[in-house]
């Protein structure tokens, strides 16, 4: 049975059809907003050369999976000479995961064509990008989320060595971040919240996933660090709060309830 499978899959792969250029126009998708609103407090994203995916100097080679065809798997290179002699680098891939004719998934490539810089996907497969991943040295360090369908992200989770360290949130639509979720390891540590809309923190809740304990007016986390500036990118180093220095709230207060991150997009195998 298993050299069964074996012979099924190779037959599979060998029976994926790989197109020339030109042969047929890839889908046009709609992206998220990556610039943030005047005056807000949004993080910043950051910059992908866009152009990795546009056919002008690229080679594009295309695939049909399904045999249907149609082209469902797009990617991009371009000619670069390295020491001395004509290479193809991919700068892009793009993937029609379900076959509709809209993509689901676009992955940027660094300079070496080996490793994402960038990935956009339709998570919901509704015609319309709604997920951000980066990635630095092969590492996912950054995720943006749009949750209100209105292609601006809303949800911005930051990961050191692929864990999650912080998750900021515009939990209103207004277009500023007004909850700061920190992380230590596994567990959600605190939450910093905006309760008047000026784009700074003024409340805390300590140690939500357990016993929580309410900062006062303008405390700031462990290691006096503010809130995080717009535009960062990087998150400050999550460290344990020292003990409150105001009273413990009424007993029986619930904690807010840490939400997970959400998960990478999943690659088709005939993507590859």
């Amino acid at each position: 049975m298993p050299k069964v499978r074996a012979l099924s899959l190779v037959g599979a792969l060998l029976s994926i059809s790989w197109l020339s250029a030109g042969c047929s126009e890839t889908p046009k998708r709609v992206e998220m907003v990556s610039t943030a609103p005047e005056n807000s407090n949004m993080p910043t994203s950051p910059n992908v050369d866009r152009s990795k995916c546009n056919e002008a100097g690229k080679n594009v080679i295309t695939a049909d999976t399904n045999q249907d065809k149609k082209p469902d798997v797009w990617k991009y290179f371009v000619t670069k000479d390295v020491n001395g002699q004509k290479v193809e680098v991919l700068t892009c891939k793009q993937v029609d995961l379900n076959y509709d004719g809209k993509l689901d998934l676009v992955t940027y490539y660094d300079d070496t064509g080996t490793q994402p810089e960038m990935e956009e996907a339709d998570l919901d497969l509704d015609g319309k990008f709604d997920t951000a991943y980066y990635y630095s040295h092969g590492k996912k360090v950054r995720e943006e989320r749009d949750m209100n369908f209105d292609q601006r992200p809303d949800i911005w989770s930051f990961y050191e060595d692929g864990k999650l360290v912080r998750v900021e949130r515009d939990t209103n639509g207004d277009g500023k971040v007004d909850e700061w979720w920190y992380y230590e390891g596994p567990k959600l540590d605190r939450i910093g919240y905006d309760t008047n809309g000026d784009g700074q923190i003024d409340r805390w809740d300590r140690s939500p996933e357990g016993e929580e304990t309410a900062g006062g007016e303008g405390a700031a986390p462990a290691g006096g660090a503010a809130a995080p500036a717009g535009g960062a990118t990087t998150p400050p180093p999550a460290t344990t709060p020292p003990p409150a220095t105001t009273p413990p709230p009424a007993s029986g207060a619930k904690a807010a309830p840490a939400k997970p991150a959400a998960p990478a997009p999943a690659h088709a195998a005939a993507a590859k």
